[in-house]
């Protein structure tokens, strides 16, 4: 009998196969773990596995902000050229324009023309070329990361002090629910939890200036109200 949360840990097991390759290898161990405890535990409840979600995702999140800084001037246009040598001819013609003018991979995937302009099975061809060339990138410049090492454990230290910031933001931001009525408590709640959330790879990664404008948002509401 699957799991009653079996996709989102189905998602959690396919963040750890999808850490960068410079994840130190003792989260990767605790993260597999976590998800191997929680699969096996019918009782776990979505609560528990937003736990889970951010409790490895800002450990992971430092590391992996470090190596895309470090490689993506390299990556990016090694990325791009293995994506479209992926796809077939009619996404080619699509996607290739869009690239060539300087459009990321990130951007393409999010834009509305992705969505708009290609169908399901298209949109796949793209999303399967990004993680197959992730996979044949991975060990190349995991070798350039350790030709860089002192560049590479600043970075992580830097990335380290940005999650903290978001961190800090986002506990401001759920004290403010103390402030609020039973709706709006649970409207701020639920915002801190997505935000936390964002920290594992297969999220949106949490933005300091969006938390700090909900945040901005919920002040000016209350003291509207007073």
């Amino acid at each position: 009998m699957p799991h009653p949360h079996q996709s989102a840990l189905d998602e959690f097991q396919f963040a750890i196969r999808h850490f960068v390759p410079t994840v130190p290898k003792d989260i990767k161990a605790e993260a597999q773990q976590l998800h191997d405890s929680l699969l096996a535990d019918e009782t776990a409840d979505e609560a528990m596995l937003r736990d889970a979600f951010y409790k490895i995702g800002v450990k992971e999140y430092p590391h992996r902000k470090a190596y895309e800084e470090l490689t993506h001037s390299s990556a990016e246009a090694q990325m791009k050229a293995m994506v479209l040598e992926h796809v077939d001819e009619t996404v080619r013609a699509v996607i290739k324009p869009h690239l060539d003018a300087g459009v990321s991979l990130d951007e393409l995937f999010s834009s509305e023309m992705f969505q708009s302009a290609l169908d399901a099975k298209q949109r796949y061809q793209v999303e399967d070329g990004i993680l197959v060339s992730a996979n044949k990138l991975a060990e190349r410049l995991k070798g350039e990361v350790g030709g860089q090492a002192g560049t590479y454990h600043k970075l992580v230290e830097k990335w380290k002090a940005h999650a903290a910031e978001i961190e800090k933001a986002i506990q401001d931001l759920e004290a403010l629910a103390q402030g609020g009525d039973e709706n709006q408590q649970a409207e701020i709640k639920g915002k801190a939890a997505r935000f936390r959330e964002g920290f594992l790879v297969t999220e949106k990664d949490p933005d300091l200036e969006e938390v700090r404008k909900e945040i901005e948002y919920w002040r000016d509401t209350f003291a509207e109200e007073e």
